[in-house]
C-alpha cells in the first residue's frame, strides 16, 4: 500500500475528525481560516477551475489543512455534494445556504458573499479583543485592589472604629448578594427554559428584539435572506418555488419555516408584501421592492443591491457598536473607583467627626 492508499485509507476509517495532529499540535480548521478558504475557492472556480480541481489546489495553498482538503476531495469524488462534505466542519446556516446554492444557483457567488461575511465577523471579532485588552488589564489591577484594601486596609478601619461594624456591614453584603445572585440565577434559568422551546424563528425574532444588539441581529439575518432570494431569482426562480424548494431542502433552518409561513400565506391569497412586513427581522425596502413587480430580472438586480447596502449598515452598526465599548467599560471601572473612595474615605470621615 503507497502513501496516497495509506492517507485515503486513515481517512475513510473515520480515524479523522474535526483536528488533526501535526508537528505535535492540533490543528482546527477555525472560523477565519474558513473565510480564507472559500473566497479562494471563489477566486478559482472564477479562474476556471473545476470544483474538484479547486479543492485539490488549496491544499498547497493552505498546506496545514491538506488533510481536510483531501478528504473533502474523496467525498465529492464518491458523489457527496460540496456542502455535504463541508458538513462536519461548519455552522448549519452555512451548510444549507451552500446546498441552496449549489442545487438552484450559484455556487462561484454564494463563496464569494459567505466569504466575505466571515472574514467582517473576523476583523470584527479581533477588534472587539483589541478594544477589551486595556479595559481588561485595568479590571485586573482594580480587583487586586479591592482585595487588597479588603484585607489590609478595611480591617484596620473596622478595628478603629470597633468590630461590630464590619461585621454587621458583611452581613448586609452577604445578604445583599444571596438575594440578588438568587434573583438572577432564578431568572437565567427561566429564561433558558422558554428559549429551548422556542423554534428557530422565534428565536431569531427574539434576538432581533433585544436592545443596543437586536438592530445588528435584524441588518445580519435580513441580508442572509436577501442574499439567497437575490441568487435564486437570477436564476430564474419565483418567490413561490423558492419557498418550496427552501421547504424542502431546509428542514433544520430558519429558512425553512419562512417559507413555509410564506408558502402557506401565498396559497391563502395574501400579498408577499404584507407576508414580509409582518417578519420582524426583514427589511421595510424588500417590501417595497415586491411591490413594484419588476420582472424576474431587475428584481434579481434589485435584491443584489439591497444585499450590499444592508451589509454596509451591519458592518457600520457594528462599528459603532465597538466604538462604545471601551467608553462604557471605562464609565463602570470609574463607578467603581468612586464607589472605593466613598468605602475608603467616608468612615475616615465620620472618625474625623467624632475627635471634632
Amino acid at each position: 500500500m503507497n502513501g496516497n492508499d495509506k492517507l485515503k485509507s486513515y481517512i475513510e476509517n473515520g480515524n479523522y475528525r474535526w483536528q488533526i495532529t501535526k508537528n505535535s499540535r492540533m490543528v482546527k480548521f477555525r472560523h477565519h481560516d474558513q473565510a480564507e478558504w472559500l473566497l479562494l475557492i471563489a477566486d478559482l472556480l472564477r479562474s476556471g477551475f473545476s470544483l474538484r480541481h479547486a479543492v485539490e489546489f488549496s491544499g498547497t495553498i493552505l498546506k496545514r489543512h491538506q488533510l481536510i482538503f483531501h478528504k473533502i476531495n474523496i467525498a465529492m469524488g464518491e458523489g457527496k455534494t460540496f456542502a455535504d462534505c463541508l458538513k462536519p466542519y461548519i455552522k448549519p446556516n452555512l451548510y444549507y445556504q451552500l446546498l441552496l446554492a449549489e442545487r438552484h444557483g450559484s455556487l462561484e457567488e454564494c463563496l464569494q458573499e459567505v466569504g466575505k461575511l466571515m472574514v467582517l465577523q473576523e476583523k470584527q471579532r479581533q477588534k472587539l479583543m483589541t478594544l477589551l485588552q486595556y479595559p481588561l488589564i485595568l479590571i485586573f489591577l482594580l480587583v487586586g485592589l479591592m482585595v487588597a484594601l479588603k484585607f489590609f486596609v478595611f480591617p484596620e478601619l473596622s478595628q478603629w472604629q470597633g468590630g461590630n461594624h464590619e461585621s454587621s456591614e458583611n452581613y448586609y453584603l452577604l445578604e445583599m448578594f444571596a438575594y440578588f445572585g438568587g434573583s438572577f440565577f432564578v431568572l437565567g434559568c427561566l429564561t433558558v427554559l422558554r428559549w429551548v422551546r422556542l423554534n428557530q424563528l422565534q428565536k431569531i425574532n427574539a434576538l432581533c428584539s433585544l436592545p443596543i444588539i437586536g438592530k445588528c441581529y435584524r441588518l445580519y439575518y435580513g441580508y442572509y435572506v436577501v442574499t439567497n432570494l437575490a441568487m435564486m431569482i437570477r436564476h430564474g426562480l419565483t418567490i413561490k418555488e423558492i419557498c418550496s424548494i427552501i421547504e424542502e431542502n431546509q428542514k433544520q433552518s430558519f429558512l425553512s419555516l419562512l417559507g413555509k409561513i410564506t408558502k402557506d400565506a401565498v396559497n391563502q391569497g395574501q400579498k408577499l408584501e404584507t407576508i414580509f412586513h409582518d417578519v420582524h427581522f426583514l427589511p421595510d425596502e424588500l417590501r417595497i421592492i415586491v411591490e413594484k413587480g419588476s420582472t424576474l430580472s431587475n428584481l434579481g438586480q434589485d435584491l443584489t443591491a439591497l444585499a450590499n447596502i444592508l451589509f454596509q449598515r451591519l458592518t457600520k452598526r457594528i462599528e459603532r457598536l465597538l466604538m462604545l465599548i471601551q467608553p462604557v467599560v471605562f464609565g463602570v471601572i470609574a463607578l467603581v473607583i468612586i464607589g472605593l473612595y466613598l468605602r475608603l474615605l467616608l468612615p475616615i470621615y465620620d472618625s474625623m467627626q467624632g475627635v471634632i
